[in-house]
């Protein structure tokens, strides 16, 4: 029982639950109940072991319902749970990959059938998907964060040379921000221009802007390249209805890694107070 308790501490580790989810409960009262068996004679302690096994991969199961499964969009990823869910996924195959081989030594001894290996080979399979589809996760939470710091860098290169890159509208303070009438609005008229939604890549103030220290609120980041004629159109869009923006063009190494359009004043630096 005291190794069940300090495995508990382990399940309860999903910062988004206010409780374990089903599948690690289960594996929870399974390990329990092999324990109990364990130590009173009535089972090997391999069995222990092998529960101990299924309850890590309910953990990581459950990780990556929440994360790569679940409703989070990507920018509504924060460092630690775009970590946690690669780190999942990894653990996931690395366990299967470890019971496959242990079961191949026993066909080879002749104590297991070759076709006990088959459903673990199809398992593993399933894991290999899960953990692509978590790196390609990651490498776009990544290029996303990228982004995001380097609009700050941009913004602050372009401020310190007086560029013209960074256009900002003239008039009505209040036209600050983009307002949601307004971005319903510009969404109605480029895909009645372009006959496709407008590419939205953050909108508003999201996790991920707040996880990398900047306030969002109110801003809406389009992946468009600004001299694209979708862009070209955006931009002049923005000019007309007195709204600021600022238009990265290309790659710039050390300040922007991808063309995108930030519509919005730049995002402010978080106090440590917000």
């Amino acid at each position: 029982m005291r190794n069940l308790l300090g495995l508990v501490g382990l399940a309860w580790a999903f910062p988004l639950a206010a409780q374990a989810p089903p599948e690690v409960a289960r594996a929870l009262a399974e390990l329990e109940r092999i324990e109990r068996l364990v130590e009173a004679g009535g089972l090997a302690a391999k069995h222990l072991s092998e529960a101990r096994q299924m309850l890590a991969d309910a953990q990581d199961q459950a990780t990556l319902r929440r994360t790569l499964f679940g409703p989070l969009q990507v920018d509504e990823l924060s460092e630690e749970l775009e970590q946690e869910m690669r780190t999942a996924a990894q653990r996931l195959v690395e366990r299967q990959q470890a019971r496959i081989d242990h079961q191949r030594k026993l066909v080879e001894q002749g104590v297991a059938a070759r076709t006990s290996l088959t459903p673990l080979l199809e398992e593993l399979d399933l894991r290999r998907r899960w953990l692509i589809e978590a790196e390609a996760r990651s490498r776009l939470w990544n290029q996303l964060a990228e982004m995001a710091r380097a609009e700050q860098a941009r913004l602050a290169q372009l401020e310190a040379e007086h560029m013209e890159a960074l256009k900002r509208a003239e008039g009505d303070p209040n036209y600050g921000t983009i307002g949601a009438a307004r971005l319903k609005r510009l969404e109605q008229e480029f895909e009645r221009m372009f006959g496709r939604p407008l590419p939205v890549s953050a909108r508003g103030d999201t996790l991920f802007h707040r996880t990398l220290g900047y306030n969002h609120t109110g801003r809406v980041d389009v992946a468009l390249n600004p001299d694209s004629p979708e862009g070209r159109w955006l931009c002049e869009w923005l000019e007309v209805t007195r709204v600021p923006y600022m238009a990265f063009r290309s790659a710039i190494r050390g300040v922007s890694s991808a063309p995108h359009i930030h519509i919005g004043p730049p995002s402010a630096r978080l106090r440590l107070t917000d």
